[in-house]
C-alpha cells in the first residue's frame, strides 16, 4: 500500500531524507566551537526540588579519587562522556525554566551541550533507548519553552534590542531536531528506536513546522521492513496523517485507506487517532465521520475506566475547535461554537483565537451576512472577558481575535460611506459595553483602516483620549504607520504626529530614538505611496535627528536597511555624505528641548563607509 502511494514521487525515501535533512542542517549550522568534555557544565542554582547541576560535578569529583574508574574521567574516556551525558539530561528534564530569565539561559545552554556531546560517537554509539527518548523529549519540550519565553515576559519589544536568545535558541533546537531525525533515517538508533520517541521528534518538527521532512522521515520508516511496524503505529498516524493530508501529498480517500489498513484488526482505535481522523474528515467535508469520531471519542471517555481521562478530553476539545474553525457549514459551525460560548458541554474547551479568526473567514467565503461575523466577533469578547484567565493569554487572544474581525471588516467595507461608518461605531460601541476600551483593541482599528479619510482617522485616534488609555511608543507608531497610507495628511500634520511620539519617549525615559519609530517615519513619508510629496521632508527630518539613534550599531542597522534598495539610497546617502545638505522641503524641523532624549552618536562618521563605495 505505501510503496504504492509512494512510487509516483520518489524512487527512493532514504537518499530523499537525508538530502532534505542534511540540506536543512548545513542551513542552520550553529558556529562550529570544539566541546570541551572536561568543562564544568552549566550550573542550576533556583528553589525548585528539581537536582541541581551542581550535582553532576560532585559526582564526576568523587568518582575520581577511585583509581578503578581514572581511565574513565580521561577526556577520552567513553564511559565518561556516556554518564556525563546521562546525569546532564536527567538533571535538564527536570528542570522549567519558565519565569527564571538566568535559569532560561542556563538551560539552553545545557541543551546545546548535550546536542555537541550526542554528535560524538563515544556517546551516539552507546546510547540507550531511554537515553534516546529523554533527548527526543528533551528537544520537544524545549521548543515550547522558548516560544512561550519569547511571547511572555516583560521584553522590550524594540526592533533596536541586539541580544535575540530565543532567536538563538531557535536556530540551535531546528539544528537538534535535525540531526536527531538524520540519525533515525541513516539507521544509527534503528536498533532502540521506539514509537515514543519517534512521536515526540515528529512533534518537535510538527512546531517548527518542519512538514516535508516530517513527511519524508516516515516514509522513509514505512519503507523499512525492519522498523516499519514502529511508524504505523497508531500514536504516529495521529500525528503525520494530518501533515500528509494538509500538505496535499495524500488526499482524504488515501488517508482513510491508510487509517482503515492499520486500524481493521485492533479492537480498539487509539483516541489520539480517532481525534486526529475527526479532524481531517472535518477538514475535507465530511462531518458525518467528523461527529462519529466525537461521539466514539465520548464514548471512550465515559465508558473506559483505563483511558487516561485528561488526554481523551484535549481530544475532544480539539476535534470541537476543528468544527468551530474548520467546518465551511456555518450552520454546523455555529452549533458547536454556541456550545463552547454557553458553557453547554460535558466536557471543557478553551475557546482559542485562530479558531475563531478561521471562522470569520469562512463565514466571508461562504458570504454570511456582515451580522453573522458581528455575532461570532461579540460572544468571542464577550467570553473572554468572562473567563478568570492569564492576562498575556487574553491580551494574545483578544490580539488575534480582533485584528482578524478589523481585516475582515475593511475588506467587507473597503470605501467610507454612511453605512460603513455607521457600522464601525456601533462596533466600538459593543466592544466599549463588554470591557474597557484599551490600547490593544484601538492599535488593531487603526492598523486595518482603509479609508483614504483623515476626518474619521482623526475620530478614531481621539478615542485614546476619550477612553483615558493608558498608551506605549507603539501607538504613536501606529498612527504614524498608518498616515502613510492617507493621502489627506500633509508634512505639517506628519511633523506634528513625529513630535507627538518623540515627546512621549522623552516622557518615557528613552533617551535615543528606537528603531521601531524611524521605521515608523519611513513608512509615513518616504515609502509610503504619497513619495513624491513626503521623501525631502523626510530626509530633512532624518537630517535633523539622525545623532538621536541609540548607538553606533543602530546606526549601522539603519543604514543596511537602505543598501539594497537602489531607489532611495541616492537620496538617503546624502544625510551621511554631503557637509550640509539641503532639501527641497519649506517644513522648518525644530527640535525641542528634551529631558531624556539625547545625541548619543555620530551618524555621518559611522554610516559614510557604508555609502561612498554604493555612490556613483
Amino acid at each position: 500500500m505505501f510503496r504504492l502511494l509512494a512510487s509516483n514521487t520518489q524512487s527512493g525515501f532514504r537518499p530523499v531524507i537525508l538530502r532534505k535533512v542534511r540540506g536543512n542542517t548545513s542551513s542552520l549550522k550553529l558556529s562550529g566551537t570544539s566541546v570541551d568534555f572536561d568543562k564544568t557544565p552549566i550550573q542550576f542554582r533556583n528553589n525548585s526540588t528539581a537536582a541541581p547541576m551542581g550535582k553532576v560535578d560532585r559526582f564526576f569529583t568523587k568518582a575520581s579519587a577511585d583509581p578503578l574508574l581514572k581511565d574513565a574521567l580521561s577526556s577520552s574516556g567513553n564511559s565518561a562522556k556516556l554518564n556525563r551525558f546521562e546525569e546532564l539530561l536527567v538533571t535538564a528534564n527536570q528542570v522549567n525554566p519558565l519565569h527564571n530569565n538566568s535559569l532560561h539561559k542556563q538551560y539552553f545552554e545545557t541543551i546545546k551541550y548535550l546536542f555537541n556531546m550526542i554528535k560524538d560517537d563515544a556517546v551516539k554509539d552507546y546510547v540507550s533507548r531511554n537515553n534516546v527518548f529523554q533527548y527526543a523529549n528533551l528537544l520537544n519540550n524545549s521548543v515550547y519553552q522558548n516560544r512561550t519565553s519569547r511571547l511572555s515576559g516583560s521584553r522590550n519589544r524594540d526592533s533596536d534590542q541586539y541580544q535575540n536568545n530565543t532567536l538563538n535558541n531557535d536556530v540551535m533546537l531546528k539544528t537538534a531536531i535535525l540531526d536527531l531525525a538524520d540519525n533515525i533515517v541513516s539507521g544509527h538508533f534503528k536498533a532502540i528506536l521506539d514509537a515514543p520517541t519517534l512521536r515526540v521528534l515528529l512533534l518537535a518538527m510538527f512546531q517548527f513546522k518542519m512538514y516535508p521532512e516530517m513527511i519524508s522521515l516516515w516514509e522513509a520508516g514505512v519503507n523499512d521492513d525492519e522498523v516499519s511496524a514502529i511508524y504505523l503505529k497508531q500514536t504516529i498516524l495521529s500525528v503525520i496523517l494530518p501533515v500528509t493530508y494538509d500538505e496535499k501529498r495524500f488526499d482524504y480517500e488515501q488517508v482513510l485507506q491508510i487509517y482503515e489498513l492499520n486500524t481493521k484488526d485492533t479492537p480498539t482505535v487509539n483516541f489520539e487517532l480517532l481525534g486526529t481522523m475527526g479532524k481531517i474528515a472535518i477538514r475535507a467535508g465530511d462531518y458525518t465521520r467528523g461527529l462519529d469520531c466525537l461521539e466514539t471519542l465520548l464514548h471512550v471517555y465515559e465508558l473506559n475506566a483505563k483511558a487516561n481521562r485528561k488526554l481523551v478530553l484535549r481530544s475532544l476539545s480539539e476535534l470541537h475547535l476543528t468544527f468551530i474553525g474548520s467546518c465551511k457549514d456555518i450552520n454546523i459551525a455555529r452549533h458547536f461554537f454556541d456550545k463552547v460560548v454557553e458553557g453547554d458541554l460535558p466536557y471543557q474547551v478553551l475557546l482559542k483565537a485562530p479558531h475563531v479568526q478561521s471562522l470569520l473567514e469562512n463565514c466571508v467565503e461562504v458570504n454570511e451576512p456582515v451580522d453573522t461575523i458581528l455575532y461570532f466577533w461579540k460572544a468571542t469578547v464577550g467570553h473572554y472577558n468572562a473567563e478568570q484567565s492569564d492576562k498575556s493569554n487574553l491580551n494574545s487572544r483578544y490580539a488575534i481575535l480582533n485584528n482578524s474581525f478589523f481585516s475582515v471588516f475593511f475588506r467587507l467595507y473597503p470605501h467610507l460611506t454612511q453605512e460603513s461608518y455607521s457600522k464601525l461605531k456601533e462596533v466600538i460601541a459593543i466592544y466599549a459595553t463588554i470591557k474597557p476600551i484599551d490600547e490593544f483593541f484601538l492599535n488593531t482599528v487603526i492598523s486595518n483602516y482603509t479609508w483614504n479619510d483623515n476626518v474619521v482617522f482623526e475620530q478614531l485616534i481621539e478615542n485614546y483620549s476619550i477612553h483615558n488609555v493608558a498608551r506605549s511608543p507603539v501607538s504613536y507608531r501606529v498612527i504614524l504607520k498608518k498616515i502613510g497610507d492617507i493621502q489627506e495628511f500633509d508634512n505639517a500634520e506628519i511633523l506634528a504626529r513625529w513630535n507627538e511620539s518623540l515627546a512621549h519617549l522623552d516622557a518615557s525615559n528613552y533617551t535615543y530614538i528606537p528603531i521601531a519609530d524611524w521605521a515608523a517615519l519611513r513608512d509615513a513619508t518616504i515609502m509610503s505611496p504619497f513619495r513624491d510629496q513626503r521623501e525631502q521632508f523626510y530626509l530633512k527630518v532624518l537630517d535633523a535627528y539622525k545623532n538621536y539613534h541609540q548607538d553606533e550599531r543602530a546606526c549601522l542597522r539603519f543604514a543596511k536597511y537602505w543598501l539594497n534598495r537602489s531607489d532611495y539610497i541616492e537620496q538617503v546617502s546624502r544625510v551621511s555624505l554631503e557637509e550640509k545638505p539641503q532639501f527641497n522641503s519649506d517644513m522648518e524641523v525644530t527640535i525641542p528641548s528634551f529631558r531624556k532624549l539625547r545625541q548619543n552618536v555620530d551618524y555621518k562618521k559611522v554610516t559614510q563607509p557604508m555609502f561612498r563605495p554604493r555612490r556613483t
